[in-house]
């Protein structure tokens, strides 16, 4: 008897206007709360981090080798890419502006939150390298494929023509 009390109020509660969602939105929050994870959400995120400079950069390279090799008369070719900067980071501040009528001061105090691994600023946002420059060296390229290598790596790095090399 008492189930179909319990059954009678939940089917109440449906009959009201939107309730009903929000109840099914808060047992599901519950239950994806309760599912375990596996974490490799993080793992992936950790892999993604611990790409220096020097690992983007290689990668950049590979991949422009692999595209510029697509081309009818490349068989092989060398790629060296210029970085401008490194890696660039934002991380949270908290400021405090103090005005006078003489002078204005601001002090900025980076946020930090408690982690596995204690306290760590709090990332807002992450800005990839830049390319510089693109060197290509292949052997056998006529001007036509070498204007269609410069085309490539414009379209692909978003630089200049004048930022790149071409070498046979």
């Amino acid at each position: 008897m008492k189930s179909n009390e319990l059954f009678e109020k939940i089917k109440k509660l449906f009959d009201k206007k939107g309730f009903g969602f929000v109840f099914l939105a808060l047992i599901a929050g519950i239950a994806l709360m309760l599912i375990p994870s596996d974490g490799t959400e993080i793992q992936e995120n950790d892999k993604q981090k611990s790409l220096t400079s020097f690992d983007y950069c290689a990668l950049l390279e590979n991949k422009a080798k692999s595209l510029i090799c697509e081309l009818p008369e490349i068989d092989d070719c060398e790629v060296f890419i210029t970085l401008e900067k490194g890696y660039r980071y934002v991380y949270a501040t908290d400021q405090h502006v103090k005005e006078s009528e003489e002078n204005k001061e601001t002090d900025k105090t980076i946020v930090l939150a408690q982690g596995e691994d204690g306290e760590a600023p709090i990332l807002i946002e992450e800005t990839m390298p830049c390319v510089a420059g693109v060197a290509v060296v292949c052997s056998g390229a006529s001007y036509q494929t070498q204007y269609r290598i410069i085309e490539l790596m414009c379209a692909l790095f978003d630089i200049k023509s004048n930022r790149i090399s071409i070498q046979t």
